[in-house]
């Protein structure tokens, strides 16, 4: 069980770090939880389809499975509605406008792409 505050803040961190690298040791250290926990949280959103998880894309496959992946709020909807971004005109000068968009085209393409 999730916790609803701890909930809400790991869902606007989340967002702030839209496209980013998953840090879990840092949300953690945020959140006062341990790095596990955070982990297992990630897992549950990525399990509820409500975050990707992107793995990195590395020709030496050792460096792919060290390496940490990108984090996405699949929803840009969601992503917009946590961090306050009411209309186009205050999306296009928040800082997270490009990560917003690499969210979404990535959402887009992985939806056409043949399984």
């Amino acid at each position: 069980r999730i916790p609803a505050q701890t909930l809400e803040r790991l869902w606007t961190m989340l967002a702030h770090n839209q496209a980013g690298l998953l840090n879990a040791s840092r949300l953690a250290a945020n959140l006062s939880v341990s790095a596990p926990t955070i982990s297992s949280y990630v897992d549950l959103l990525v399990d509820l389809l409500l975050i990707r998880r992107l793995p990195p894309l590395h020709a030496n496959t050792g460096k792919r499975l060290v390496k940490t992946p990108k984090v996405y709020v699949r929803d840009s909807g969601l992503v917009h509605a946590l961090l306050g971004i009411e209309t186009a005109d205050s999306l296009a000068g928040h800082p997270v406008v490009g990560a917003s968009w690499e969210g979404f085209v990535l959402e887009n393409l992985i939806s056409v792409a043949p399984p």
